[in-house]
């Protein structure tokens, strides 16, 4: 029965030793910052970029380590793999920004949102989406690398997917204007990057969906991407009721963004077959 127990427990246990080596590798830069050898602006989008550079950074260091004490786990053991890395960004892409904008299409036709023309520049243009490129990075190799492959070894595919889309809605608690449909809607997203990462079995694709729906929301819709404002192509104002409209959260906040993810991810579950995780420490139990 302990055993039982342990061994059900196993994948949580690394997890928070992954996440406790993530802390180490960032404590570098927080002496850095606190040091202000390098004097940032707050507020300013090159501060943000490196930020999540840093982060993006000690992902890595985090699982080097965890590498060290798995030797039987490397890289594409994680999703993280060189072949069709550009493809699968830019198909990523496509899905992410066809979703957003199905979204937006609905709310607009219904009259949920305004669309208005805005005006940003050449360069925050392209340094916003440098950004959201980063962002997307960071956040998929925190949740869609390790975690994601010690759950999918040990636990059946639905319960991995909602836990692993769970700890990825609890990072964003924080955020302005967060509701527990924006809660709901941000694990659901989670669990869907989470199933395109088990079943392309490279988490580009999942880079490529976070950022091309971060991109397409903020960018070129205007609306604020997970309670924050970003400068943008057009301008959209949500109107009536903030469950439906998604109110000062973003499309995130709205049941419209429910329903496109659930279908999304039923359809995923119904036709196609996800090849279980099995490793060498599996084989050898």
């Amino acid at each position: 029965m302990g055993e039982r127990i342990l061994y059900k427990l196993l994948p949580i246990l690394k997890v928070i030793l992954f996440l406790f080596f993530v802390i180490i590798c960032l404590i570098p830069f927080g002496i850095i910052a606190q040091l202000n050898f390098i004097p940032f602006q707050q507020d300013s989008i090159i501060t943000d970029l490196v930020i999540e550079s840093s982060l993006t950074l000690a992902i890595f260091g985090a699982l080097l380590m965890m590498f060290k004490i798995l030797p039987s786990v490397y890289f594409s053991d994680v999703f993280i793999v060189r072949e069709g890395i550009l493809t699968g960004f830019a198909k990523g892409t496509t899905i992410g920004v066809v979703l957003l904008l199905f979204c937006v299409a609905i709310l607009y036709a219904s009259g949920f949102v305004q669309l208005n023309a805005n005006q940003i520049s050449v360069t925050m243009f392209f340094a916003y989406l440098l950004f959201f490129i980063v962002v997307a990075m960071f956040e998929e190799l925190m949740f869609r690398t390790f975690p994601l492959f010690v759950f999918a070894e040990r636990y059946p595919i639905v319960i991995t997917i909602l836990i692993n889309g769970l700890l990825f809605a609890f990072v964003h608690a924080g955020n302005p204007g967060f509701t527990w449909l924006a809660m709901l809607n941000i694990t659901l997203a989670g669990a869907l990057f989470s199933l395109f990462t088990l079943l392309k079995k490279n988490i580009s694709w999942a880079i490529g969906i976070h950022f091309g729906w971060n991109f397409a929301q903020g960018i070129l819709m205007g609306y604020k991407v997970s309670g924050t404002n970003t400068p943008a192509v057009l301008s959209a104002k949500p109107i009536g009721q903030a469950f439906i409209s998604g109110g000062s959260f973003g499309v995130e906040g709205s049941i419209i963004c429910t329903a496109v993810f659930l279908a999304m991810i039923i359809f995923i579950l119904k036709n196609y077959r996800i090849e279980p995780i099995v490793t060498k420490e599996l084989i050898e139990e």
